[in-house]
């Protein structure tokens, strides 16, 4: 079939909008073709102009063929009809009406692509002969109508149908889990690209990986008929010398496709497509992280978080221009290597909480002491919730956050009787307190002060030496008991 490459829009009086162009329609056949699993090539030929419209510059025509089941997979009866419902979907998209042509009474809906389908035809090979099928304008309106209960499957096919193959849907199912838990560098994954011009075509890469301004495509190579790896690797030949296409195939399909590997970025895989393989092909190709090191602003990151006084370790992240932990560390490292305070005036950084400033931490110290020594102990469920009622900023900062704050004051006692269960403790004789009942219970483990001690406090070793002496006997008792024996 023969496509406009540029549309003109019928109506003058109408809006500028309603003109559409080649992107739209490369756009959407190849996501009617995507949709229904049917393999398809897209191609134009500079050196063939169409004239539109008296006047109007003539445009360049594009092919897009379908290819049908001995092409592709060998499966004729199911590929068949994805084929056939494809075929009659693109009729309906803006086939140029023959003027002659008696007016149908089935009302039509409005065309999406007006005037993009500038000419349709099949061949059809039946019974060792081949026919050449040209498809009219006023065809959709010879056949019967789709069946309704048909087209509502249609428009509601499950998504693996979306995919050409099982490797791209196990492969983009487990990229977009690793980019859910920030496991993928930063790298957002995109399925159906814009399309890569070629002298005689288009190559329309499986995905495109951005991060930042950078942008790589990346074409998963199947092996499936000759026929498909020679067109393949001829448009790959004509992609050299980009840098930005990444390869992944089959260890089964490596000799076919060895003319042009050694020229691109790749992956080999057995079964299945890991991506964890392929973000290191990416580390190792496109890492710029001494680029982003150099940018950033340590002058700003300090002056942030001194007016702030805490950074989320997700925040730092963001501002350091870093996608793994062990850039982050490095990031960090310049913006505390500058800091010559101490104590209250420093800043520092914490794995698992983020960049904060001496003042800001001892002032949430302070805070958290006085509630919960009164409390003297409390669970780390009421720890974490006392913090961030107190503490706006870490409202918003996961329990974990919160542990690892508790985890670095020595004032603070995290006790876990079990995986479920932790217990928060306030250590008195390092918090300071000064509440009588409260120092008196810290002398019962910690030998008593021999200065300033009072008659009631003087009690409390007293019990422990009774308590001493009953456990005496006690081992008397054994040594008596192993003469006895003797």
């Amino acid at each position: 079939a023969a496509f406009a490459a540029r549309q003109v829009s019928a109506d003058r009086s109408a809006a500028p909008f309603t003109t559409t162009g080649i992107g739209s329609v490369i756009k959407r056949l190849c996501y009617l073709a995507r949709r229904l699993g049917v393999y398809y090539d897209l191609e134009y030929a500079p050196s063939t102009r169409l004239a539109t419209e008296e006047g109007a510059a003539p445009s360049p025509l594009l092919t897009l063929t379908l290819y049908g089941p001995q092409d592709v997979t060998g499966a004729p009866q199911q590929y068949g009809l994805r084929l056939a419902r494809l075929c009659r979907m693109l009729l309906g998209y803006g086939v140029a009406k023959n003027p002659s042509s008696q007016p149908s009474s089935r009302p039509r809906r409005k065309s999406l692509l007006p005037a993009g389908i500038v000419q349709a035809e099949a061949r059809i090979h039946f019974l060792q002969q081949a026919y050449t099928f040209s498809m009219a304008a006023n065809l959709p309106d010879l056949l019967p109508a789709p069946d309704s209960q048909a087209a509502a499957a249609s428009r509601h096919q499950s998504e693996s149908e979306l995919f050409d193959s099982g490797i791209e849907q196990s492969f983009s199912e487990a990229f977009i889990s690793l980019a859910t838990s920030n496991g993928a560098d930063g790298w957002q994954l995109e399925r159906e690209p814009e399309p890569l011009l070629l002298d005689k075509g288009i190559f329309i890469p499986d995905f495109a990986l951005t991060r930042g301004q950078k942008r790589i495509y990346m074409e998963i190579l199947g092996f499936w008929t000759p026929s498909y790896r020679e067109r393949k690797v001829q448009k790959l030949q004509q992609l050299q010398g980009r840098d930005d296409l990444l390869l992944a195939l089959p260890t089964e399909a490596y000799e076919s496709f060895a003319a042009v590997i050694p020229h691109f970025p790749f992956v080999v895989y057995a079964h299945q497509l890991s991506a964890t393989e392929v973000l290191q092909v990416l580390r190792k190709q496109y890492d710029d992280f001494s680029q982003r090191l150099e940018s950033i602003d340590v002058a700003a990151v300090r002056e942030r978080v001194e007016r702030e006084g805490f950074l989320a370790e997700h925040l730092c992240y963001e501002l350091l221009h870093c996608f793994r932990r062990s850039e982050l560390q490095q990031a960090t490292e310049r913006v505390v290597a500058q800091d010559d305070g101490k104590g209250m005036n420093k800043i520092a950084f914490v794995a698992g909480m983020g960049l904060y400033h001496g003042a800001w931490l001892e002032r949430v110290q302070q805070s958290f002491l006085q509630w919960l020594v009164p409390l003297r102990t409390a669970s780390l469920s009421e720890s974490v919730q006392a913090i961030k009622v107190c503490n706006p900023p870490l409202q918003d900062c996961a329990d974990t956050t919160i542990e690892t704050l508790l985890s670095l004051w020595p004032e603070v006692l995290l006790r876990r009787d079990s995986i479920f269960d932790t217990t928060v403790e306030a250590i008195l004789e390092q918090s300071g307190a000064v509440e009588p009942d409260l120092a008196m219970t810290a002398t019962e483990s910690e030998p008593v002060q021999p200065s300033g001690e009072s008659a009631k406090d003087a009690k409390k070793p007293a019990r422990e030496r009774r308590g001493a002496s009953k456990r005496q006997p006690s081992s008397v008792s054994k040594v008596v008991q192993g003469d006895l024996w003797a």
